[in-house]
């Protein structure tokens, strides 16, 4: 496992937290304690072994693989200058879009016309950026917090306004996988708080299920974007017939 030694210190918290020491493990895998001792000081486990001890536990070695994962330092909001990096170069923004969505670099050829040298170039440099980590083979783990945010008003969202906002919201809404809400009306400042927070327990939910959907099959889903927004408006026409 290229990640075994950081998945055995998980082992041993899982140990402590269940009050199972190394004697009584020892005991329950037919071994010395010393042997014991040994595996955990050297962190050298064999998958068996490593899958024998987990049963004990009453785990799943994919815990340990979710709980070290959970551990692992994550990014909630790159700096400007990473933003700029990423509008300037739309290689670069296409490849941090595909594994932030778990896409793995054979899917990302396969879908882009983007060749394995260029791929592994805008991979490096995410790494550089800490939003992933490239791992040998050139296998990808991504380091996007669940709560990630970009700058208000910073270079990606100025990205957006100029390059896609108008695109999208005039494309059409019709369909089962599309919906377009537009409401007018006049609302109490009380009113509107409870609007933005809604809305924020959809943005979560969102990222909830973005995270769950890339566990399934790269064919099985879809590039989906969605805005949310509400503010203080209305129409130019109205606001110019004021008193």
């Amino acid at each position: 496992m290229a990640r075994s030694p950081q998945i055995v210190d998980v082992l041993k918290l899982e140990l402590r937290s269940q009050g199972i020491q190394y004697k009584q493990l020892a005991e329950k895998l037919d071994l010395s304690e010393s042997t014991i001792k040994h595996m955990f000081s050297s962190k050298n486990f064999s998958l068996k072994r490593l899958d024998s001890v987990c049963e004990i536990l009453g785990i799943e070695l994919t815990d340990l693989v979710a709980k070290y994962e959970a551990q692992s330092p994550k990014i909630e909001q790159l700096s400007l200058e990473h933003e700029r990096e990423l509008v300037s170069d739309a290689a670069l923004c296409l490849v941090a879009y595909c594994v932030v969505n778990n896409w793995t670099i054979q899917e990302i050829i396969e879908m882009y016309d983007l060749s394995e040298t260029e791929c592994i170039r805008c991979l490096a440099q995410l790494d550089r950026m800490k939003m992933i980590e490239l791992l040998p083979e050139n296998k990808i783990k991504p380091l996007i917090s669940n709560n990630f945010t970009w700058h208000k008003n910073g270079p990606i969202e100025q990205f957006f306004k100029k390059e896609a906002q108008q695109r999208f919201l005039s494309g059409s809404f019709a369909g089962d996988d599309a919906a377009r809400i537009i409401k007018l009306g006049d609302l109490s400042d009380k009113s509107i708080q409870q609007i933005i927070e809604r809305l924020e327990n959809i943005g979560e939910l969102y990222d909830q299920l973005n995270t769950e959907d890339s566990k399934q099959s790269f064919n099985s889903r879809h590039g989906t974007s969605m805005v949310l927004a509400i503010r203080k408006w209305e129409f130019h026409a109205f606001h110019k017939l004021q008193r």
